[in-house]
């Protein structure tokens, strides 16, 4: 028998269930530092089943952000400003998201798997120009940072941010 790992968030009007699958996990929109920034940031999205009144009510992807230093000293994850996986909840519900987010980062084996899979792709592009190989070696250590977070690495920040 194959179990799968999953997650509730159990709100006001709904239970929120993460199921832990790479096909539930995207991670996407890098971006890099520039005059107006010195951090790395990328949103994470998961598909998360949606049960209301013991019925289905179908599948919603939420997302977060993840910001990290250039030094990849500091990692803080926050609210985006559309799809929040934050959104329309309490306290209590943003502490139930907070502990899917810090199992998805720390502990959640699909989620490792599908960074080392972007590795891989990573490592097998051909690059033509220096600008293509400066991005994919930023990538790389962004990536290989990912499979080493430790929960005293990631700090949660509620501060909205357009995705």
């Amino acid at each position: 028998m194959n179990l799968l790992e999953s997650k509730v968030i159990q709100t006001q009007i709904e239970k929120e269930i993460f199921i832990d699958k790479i096909s539930n996990i995207e991670l996407g929109n890098i971006n890099y530092p520039d005059n107006n920034s010195s951090f790395y940031e990328f949103m994470v999205g998961l598909d998360l089943i949606r049960i209301r009144e013991n019925e289905f009510y179908g599948t919603e992807k939420r997302y977060f952000g993840i910001r990290t230093t250039v030094d990849f000293q500091s990692i803080t994850v926050f609210e985006p400003f559309q799809q929040s996986i934050f959104a329309v909840k309490n306290e209590q519900e943003k502490q139930a998201a907070i502990e899917l987010i810090e199992y998805l980062l720390i502990e959640s084996p699909n989620f490792k798997r599908l960074v080392k899979k972007l590795i891989n792709t990573i490592k097998q592009t051909n690059v033509v120009c220096e600008k293509e190989i400066k991005e994919l070696k930023t990538k790389l250590e962004l990536l290989e940072k990912l499979l080493e977070i430790r929960y005293e690495d990631v700090k949660i920040a509620f501060q909205s941010k357009i995705a």
